[in-house]
């Protein structure tokens, strides 16, 4: 995101475990964008309760663990507490 006019900017500061900063860091990289960009774009995500439909967690489908198979265990257990959807 490029900001086309000038706004005051406040400084946050965070914590954060070796394991999170990778993942970010790697996140980040993939995305060809700096660490600050996708902390700021999450944020804003965030607090708006928007996702990001490109991400591959919302386009594969659920796989088992053990086999890998497709899995529909979780769209059955959504049916089975909240009722059919229509």
């Amino acid at each position: 995101m490029t900001f086309k006019h000038r706004c005051k900017m406040k400084v946050v500061q965070i914590t954060l475990t070796e394991e999170e900063h990778k993942l970010l860091e790697d996140y980040a990289r993939r995305r060809s964008k700096s660490i600050k960009e996708v902390v700021r774009e999450a944020l804003r995500n965030a607090v708006e309760g928007k996702v990001v439909s490109e991400d591959r967690i919302f386009s594969r489908p659920p796989v088992s663990g053990k086999t890998r198979r497709r899995d529909a265990g979780s769209v059955e257990r959504d049916q089975y507490l909240y009722g059919a959807t229509s």
